[in-house]
């Protein structure tokens, strides 16, 4: 099941002009760095 935020956050950047793969680009570099400052 989808969270109801992060549809709403997704449907609010494509509106803004953002493609499907500038959003996986952010996420994964988003994801990347909240390890690394984990980890570090």
């Amino acid at each position: 099941m989808v969270d109801q935020e992060w549809l709403e956050l997704i449907m609010e950047a494509k509106h803004l002009g953002l493609t499907v793969e500038e959003i996986k680009d952010f996420l994964s570099k988003s994801i990347e760095n909240e390890q690394t400052s984990k980890t570090g």
